[in-house]
């Protein structure tokens, strides 16, 4: 498999469209177009006492915090693993149904909290309504590979992601209160309330519409997975989402384990390790695929393999049995069967 055509937003034009427009909306408002600010700010004053109903959308359309332009444009980047996944179409509806029910949210929230009297302030700006119901099936269905511990804390692959939500959610109380409101209309889209993913569905035409004219502006052409199939089930999608999110990470730890060992033995591993260092090496057959390290464990009593660790591999979408000879390879390290696994896929 490819490592290559995991890169960058390949496959994934909603996303790219998405951030291409949040930046540039952003900073045409931060220069040339600042005395327009105040159109895409919304409280419960204006939104209630004025009757201003329309701040709700232009509120979306753009980010007046830089800081939060620049954590959201990650998280964007990150989760450009869930078009790619679902097909854009589908993400498109996925996106829709839940930033609409993130909306409703965040305005009763905002109206209870008028009639409360808690001060909130103006609500942050941007379509941070598309981006925090994204952590919901982040946390469900991204699998977690453990890289290090910091103060005994584990820290992984998805360790950076929530830090970045964290952050942006913690910025003001009106922040926490999108943030809340988004995460409970990924839940709520999720659960399938009142049958709301039968409901809000990207038409055919206009997906085609889409892939005709946006698609083409952005390079995607007929690749673009502007259509009603439903992709992620199978084995090779399975793979391809795991291998985006896990090979650097894998790479990373293989590597500090290796540096661990002799330098002699270190040398030899990193010779015939994965990424640039498996392209040095001079054995046709070998390299990536850990041909030394499976014959230097050759001879010594199998390692006793962990049910779960097999369980958690399976369920990423390899086979039982590949599974099993990459943990006793890998003496039961997670990390360094999925590279097996990867490598040998």
């Amino acid at each position: 498999m490819s490592m290559i055509a995991n890169k960058g937003f390949k496959q994934a034009p909603v996303c790219k469209f998405l951030l291409g427009s949040a930046i540039g909306s952003s900073l045409l408002l931060q220069l040339p177009l600042k005395q327009f600010q105040g159109y895409f700010i919304y409280t419960h004053t204006s939104l209630f006492d004025k009757g201003q109903v329309w701040r709700i959308l232009t509120s979306k359309l753009a980010f007046l915090d830089l800081k939060d332009l620049f954590v959201c444009s990650l998280l964007i980047y990150y989760f450009r693993v869930f078009e790619k996944r679902f097909g854009s179409r589908k993400f498109s509806s996925y996106l829709l149904g839940s930033a609409l029910v993130s909306t409703i949210l965040e305005v009763l929230a905002v109206y209870a909290c008028r009639t409360l009297e808690i001060p909130i302030g103006p609500l942050p700006t941007g379509p941070l309504c598309l981006i925090y119901p994204m952590f919901v099936p982040f946390y469900c269905d991204i699998p977690r590979v453990p890289l290090s511990h910091i103060w005994g804390v584990p820290m992984t692959g998805k360790s950076i992601s929530y830090i970045l939500g964290l952050q942006a959610a913690s910025s003001s109380p009106g922040s926490m209160v999108v943030a809340i409101c988004g995460l409970l209309g990924g839940i709520l889209w999720r659960c399938n309330l009142c049958k709301i993913q039968s409901l809000v569905k990207i038409p055919g035409f206009i997906g085609r519409f889409c892939q005709a004219t946006f698609g083409r502006l952005l390079g995607e052409g007929e690749n673009t997975h502007m259509d009603t199939t439903q992709i992620g089930a199978t084995i090779e999608i399975q793979r391809q989402e795991m291998t985006e999110r896990l090979e650097q990470q894998v790479i990373w730890q293989s590597v500090q384990q290796q540096l661990q060992q002799t330098p002699r033995a270190a040398a030899q591993n990193l010779v015939n390790g994965p990424g640039i260092f498996g392209a040095i090496n001079n054995n046709r057959d070998g390299g990536v695929r850990y041909r030394n390290l499976e014959e230097n464990v050759q001879g010594q009593e199998p390692a006793v393999v962990s049910e779960d660790q097999v369980r958690q591999l399976v369920e990423m979408g390899f086979l039982d049995n590949q599974v099993r000879n990459a943990l006793r390879v890998a003496n039961n390290d997670i990390a360094v069967a999925t590279n097996i696994l990867l490598q040998n896929s």
